[in-house]
């Protein structure tokens, strides 16, 4: 099961994307803002994370990313930043740029996408 973090403040906006991508059958995380983002990725090594780049200070979007790039635990952790606003489609540090509202089916696919291809095999499961 893909385990994903959810980094965005609007609790609304958190909560219902945190429910429709458990009731698809992810294991889903969040945080409200950049530093718990950060540090929850430690505890939790997550497969994706889905970054609300307007997040408030003291860690926007770009500094969670600046922050994400510059710590080697967390290389090949693709991030996937949501904006409201009409951003560049590309953000250094970012594997993908996608406007809310957003088209669900979309956002499945782009987890399936980078989540799949930065995945490490599971070295627990029986043969």
């Amino acid at each position: 099961m893909l385990l994903l973090l959810i980094v965005e403040d609007d609790r609304d906006c958190r909560d219902v994307i945190s429910a429709m991508l458990s009731e698809a059958g992810y294991s889903v995380h969040d945080a409200c803002d950049g530093p718990r983002a950060l540090q929850k990725m430690r505890s939790i090594h997550p497969d994706l994370v889905l970054l609300d780049y307007g997040l408030p200070a003291p860690k926007d979007g770009e500094d969670f990313l600046r922050a994400k790039v510059a710590d080697t635990e967390f290389v090949g952790i693709p991030v996937v930043v949501m904006s409201g606003f009409n951003l560049p489609r590309q953000i250094d540090g970012a594997v993908a740029v996608i406007q809310k509202p957003f088209d669900f089916d979309g956002l499945i696919a782009l987890i399936q996408r980078f989540a799949r291809a930065s995945r490490k095999p599971d070295t627990n499961i029986a043969a």
